[in-house]
């Protein structure tokens, strides 16, 4: 019901060469773990082109705005019409896909300690609702004025999630007995699979702690000498 297939963005086509650990322990060995999976590497001048395409007359409200804001929306197309997972390259993985995936799910939805929907891992059946109301509340909100990249990416990802299966709208961060309330009603519906994550050593992708090393130091290592900034400017 899901597809196997797995959407990485990254600036170019070489990711799987580079030697740093958080790759080689991350999308290397996802890929490596599970090699009946496709694993799709998407450049930034693609994910320009694919939603020039896609979004058409609405592409002018992302048309100048970075990669990050780009990559937010480009996701959400990109599960809705084909499915499969999307995933940061930043997250370590020890798993085989076909361990944790149930069959008869059509989506996993990755919980950030009790905080917000996981936004960095999505994973679904194509035709999903829940990113066709995603992209509508995005396009929305930036026409009105919107631009906060959190807002827009993680915020907006919860609003749609809770309002499509749960019939609220609730905020990030609403207190863990409120996200429990809301997990049992998403597990009512018996399709989807909810896990609980605490990152960076534990999520959906990774349940040991191994010692592979400071994540954040091997993050800001690896984005240092590739040239790209975080996306909160802080480093």
């Amino acid at each position: 019901m899901i597809p196997k297939i797995v959407h990485l963005s990254w600036k170019d086509k070489n990711l799987f060469e580079r030697d740093s650990p958080l790759i080689i322990y991350g999308v290397k060995r996802l890929r490596d773990l599970n090699p009946d999976w496709d694993i799709r590497i998407t450049i930034d001048e693609e994910i320009n082109d694919y939603l020039n395409e896609t979004m058409r007359h609405d592409f002018s409200l992302v048309e100048h705005k970075g990669i990050v804001a780009k990559t937010d929306i480009w996701r959400l197309y990109k599960l809705l019409y084909e499915g499969g997972i999307y995933v940061d390259i930043d997250r370590f993985c020890d798993v085989k896909l076909s361990e944790v995936i149930p069959k008869n799910v059509k989506q996993v939805l990755p919980v950030c300690r009790y905080y917000d929907f996981s936004h960095d891992l999505m994973i679904s059946a194509p035709n999903n609702p829940v990113y066709n109301t995603t992209i509508s509340m995005y396009l929305h909100r930036r026409k009105i004025g919107f631009d906060n990249i959190y807002f827009l990416g993680a915020q907006t990802y919860m609003h749609a999630i809770t309002h499509t299966l749960v019939g609220e709208m609730i905020n990030t961060n609403p207190g863990q007995e409120k996200f429990e309330e809301i997990i049992n009603k998403i597990k009512s519906l018996g399709f989807i699979e909810v896990f609980v994550e605490d990152p960076p050593y534990f999520t959906f992708l990774y349940r040991n702690r191994e010692d592979i090393g400071d994540w954040k130091k091997l993050k800001k290592e690896f984005y240092s000498k590739s040239g790209i900034k975080h996306w909160t400017g802080e480093w």
